[in-house]
C-alpha cells in the first residue's frame, strides 16, 4: 500500500494547471510563432475570455504573468503590446525618488547632434514597450563633462512621446534631465524609472565620438519613464568603462521585534 506522503505526490503530480498558466504558455508560444509579431497588439482581455470561456480575472493573471516575464507591456487605452519573443532575464530596480538622476546631470552637458521624428517599427517594440506605428521624438548626442575640459561622458540616444515632445527648453546644450522638462511644461509626474545595465562593446564611430580605442568595453544603461502605464520617455546611454562606474546603495529596514 502506499503511504499516506505518496498519496499526496500523486494528487500533486495529477492535478491539472491553474487555468490562467494553460492560458499564458499558449500565448507565449503564439508570441513566439510570431502570432502576434512583435510590436502587434493581443487580442482584447473580451476576445480572450469569449474565446477561452474563462474570466476575466483569469485571463488578466496569464497577462501579468507575460508582462512579469518582459513578453508584453500594457497601456492604458492601447492594450498589451507584444515586445519580445522570449521571456527576459531583466533586473529592475525601484526607486523612491529620481533625485540621483538629478544629480548625474549636474556637471555635465548633453549636446545634441540629430532631432528627428521616428515612426516606431516592429525592431522598436522592445525598447519602447509601445505599438507599431506610435509617432515618437528621437534625440541623440553626446554627454560633456563641463568640470573635465569637456571630456565624452556617454553617447546618448532619447526617445520621447510624441504627445510630449513638445519642449520649448530642448536646445542645446541641456544640463537638467530631459523627463523634468517633461514633467514642468505637461505638469505631470514620472511615476516609476525602470534601469538596465548591459554590457556592450564600443567599436567604429562611438568609440571615435567617446575617444576610446575601438573594441574598448563599455555599458549600456536603459532608462524607462512612466507616468502611471503609459511611457513618455526611453533614454539609452552608452558609457566607456574606462572612465564610468555605477554604484548602488540600498537601505535595509529590520522587521520589528
Amino acid at each position: 500500500m502506499k503511504n499516506r506522503h505518496e498519496n499526496l505526490d500523486d494528487d500533486v503530480l495529477s492535478a491539472p494547471a491553474p487555468r490562467h498558466l494553460d492560458l499564458a504558455r499558449t500565448l507565449m508560444q503564439d508570441i513566439r510563432n510570431g502570432q502576434p509579431a512583435l510590436g502587434e497588439l493581443l487580442p482584447t482581455e473580451a476576445e480572450l475570455c469569449a474565446k477561452w470561456g474563462l474570466s476575466r480575472y483569469t485571463v488578466r493573471q496569464a497577462i501579468q504573468k507575460l508582462c512579469t516575464l518582459g513578453l508584453v507591456t500594457r497601456q492604458a487605452g492601447v492594450g498589451t503590446t507584444v515586445i519580445a519573443s522570449r521571456p527576459q532575464a531583466r533586473y529592475t530596480q525601484s526607486m523612491d525618488n529620481l533625485s540621483d538622476l538629478m544629480r548625474y546631470a549636474k556637471g555635465t552637458q548633453l549636446c545634441l547632434t540629430t532631432r528627428q521624428q521616428l515612426i516606431a517599427k516592429p525592431e522598436h517594440a522592445q525598447l519602447l514597450r509601445g505599438e507599431q506605428g506610435a509617432s515618437w521624438l528621437h534625440l541623440s548626442g553626446t554627454r560633456l563633462s563641463v568640470t573635465d575640459d569637456g571630456a565624452p561622458i556617454t553617447l546618448v540616444d532619447i526617445y520621447i512621446d510624441a504627445d510630449y515632445a513638445d519642449l520649448p527648453g530642448l536646445t542645446p546644450p541641456l544640463d537638467v534631465p530631459v523627463y523634468t522638462l517633461i514633467e514642468e511644461r505637461y505638469g505631470i509626474k514620472v511615476t516609476r524609472v525602470e534601469q538596465e545595465i548591459q554590457g556592450v562593446l564600443i567599436e567604429g564611430a562611438a568609440a571615435e565620438t567617446l575617444q576610446v580605442p575601438t573594441g574598448s568595453a563599455g555599458l549600456r544603461i536603459i532608462r524607462t519613464y512612466y507616468v502611471r502605464d503609459r511611457v513618455i520617455e526611453v533614454t539609452t546611454g552608452v558609457h566607456p568603462a574606462s572612465r564610468f562606474s555605477y554604484s548602488t546603495a540600498f537601505q535595509l529596514t529590520s522587521a520589528a521585534m
